[in-house]
């Protein structure tokens, strides 16, 4: 099983049928894996040479800055950054505050790691916040 499943499977309370955005998304593993339970997922890059998006009908790609995000206020459940915290941390007090913004009253943030980098990062700038299960480094932040 990939890590996207498992991680999917360990936050599918923050997922299934739920519209949720996933931030540097990537080749788009974490939203392929994500899509089979959420009603819908938009996901958002800087590049899109690399993204190898499946056929999943509830899949919705933008070349977008996180930073500055062309989504209506309140639009998503819950945010996702996988394996991206390293990509955007040089921005990140502007895309948090973009992503509190697009979602829904009593959502939250959620930043997953399983690269070194990414989890040094988080550990460094969350400290005990970030939470060790497994092969993941997980932060949770609320609206």
């Amino acid at each position: 099983m990939k890590n996207t499943d498992l991680l999917v499977r360990r936050l599918i309370s923050e997922i299934q049928s739920k519209d949720i955005l996933e931030v540097a998304c990537g080749v788009g593993e974490f939203t392929n894996s994500a899509s089979r339970y959420a009603r819908s997922v938009s996901c958002i890059d800087l590049n899109s040479r690399n993204l190898r998006l499946i056929d999943h009908d509830n899949i919705y790609f933008q070349q977008m800055d996180a930073s500055c995000m062309s989504y209506p206020a309140e639009s998503f459940h819950t945010v996702f950054f996988y394996n991206a915290f390293a990509h955007v941390f040089p921005q990140w007090e502007a895309i948090e505050k973009e992503c509190r913004r697009v979602l829904k009253p009593g959502g939250g943030i959620c930043v997953a790691a399983t690269w070194k980098i990414d989890v040094r990062l988080l550990e460094k700038v969350f400290g005990n916040r970030a939470e060790r299960d497994g092969v993941f480094s997980i932060v949770r932040i609320e609206k």
